[in-house]
């Protein structure tokens, strides 16, 4: 075979492998994603707590997500009840810091949610021994 037709034979061959080998190994083109604004962040609720406690403790702080969302009032009794604002959600977690005076006997805390047009949750927990700290994590679902 003539040269001329081997090396349009090889030329046309690298051509049809080629440039299809260009479109599959060629990065894709980018697109900016547009996040609507009230997408990001979840919908809160009113939702209503109650705080039972045993005991008088010194004080009690709830917290969501490491926020605090209340702090119980000095001379609060129990039950102390709020309305807390609150993600519409299946699943809550509150975090709960309690404080009893020092040398109390062993407490309990219960933590009932009630979330606009939902059923309540509670939730309860026991302190150890000594009874004048408890810092745990209440989890509600519906």
């Amino acid at each position: 075979m003539r040269p001329a037709v081997t090396f349009s034979l090889a030329l046309l061959g690298v051509l049809l492998a080629g440039v299809p080998l260009l479109y599959l190994t060629a990065e894709p083109p980018r697109r900016e994603v547009q996040v609507d604004p009230a997408l990001e962040k979840p919908s809160t609720t009113l939702t209503y707590a109650e705080v039972q406690f045993t005991g008088k403790p010194t004080a009690c702080t709830l917290r969501y997500e490491g926020n605090d969302v209340a702090t119980m009032p000095e001379g609060a009794e129990s039950p102390w009840k709020i309305a807390l604002q609150l993600p519409n959600s299946k699943r809550i977690e509150l975090e709960a810091e309690i404080l009893w005076p020092e040398g109390s006997a062993e407490n309990a805390v219960s933590v009932t949610l009630t979330p606009a047009q939902q059923n309540s949750s509670t939730d309860t927990r026991w302190t150890g021994p000594d009874g004048s700290l408890l810092h745990d994590l209440f989890i509600f679902t519906w």
